[in-house]
């Protein structure tokens, strides 16, 4: 579901809360970006807005793994998270959803490798 609402007839605010322009501002500065959405309590839509993991996020994130996984999580979305509704960063619950599929669907590919 993508809700629109203009203010001021030239800004217009898209899923979770953010603008039209923030949106294009990220793509421009980061490329290829990932959106998140979650359901809350009320069965309300959430939004998290995340760009790709850099080689530094992701070697903080594995080594950050070996000792403590909720805070690897947490590494990959201080480091990734752009924005969006911020009931996703105060409740855990929902922080913890849009961070698993976000780090779900940032696995690296599978490639395959044969000697020639």
């Amino acid at each position: 579901m993508d809700a629109t609402v203009e203010i001021n007839n030239s800004t217009k605010v898209i899923d979770g809360n953010i603008t039209e322009a923030q949106l294009h501002t990220w793509k421009n500065k980061y490329g290829k970006l990932v959106k998140v959405e979650v359901e809350n309590d009320e069965g309300e839509t959430r939004f998290a807005y995340f760009r790709k993991p850099t080689m530094a996020t992701r070697a903080a994130v594995l080594q950050t793994s070996k000792t403590d996984e909720f805070k690897a999580l947490e590494v990959l979305f201080k480091n990734c998270y752009l924005g969006g509704d911020e009931e996703v960063v105060q409740d855990d619950d929902l922080k913890l959803s849009v961070i698993t599929a976000f780090a779900d669907l940032t696995q690296p590919k599978a490639a395959k490798a044969k000697k020639i």
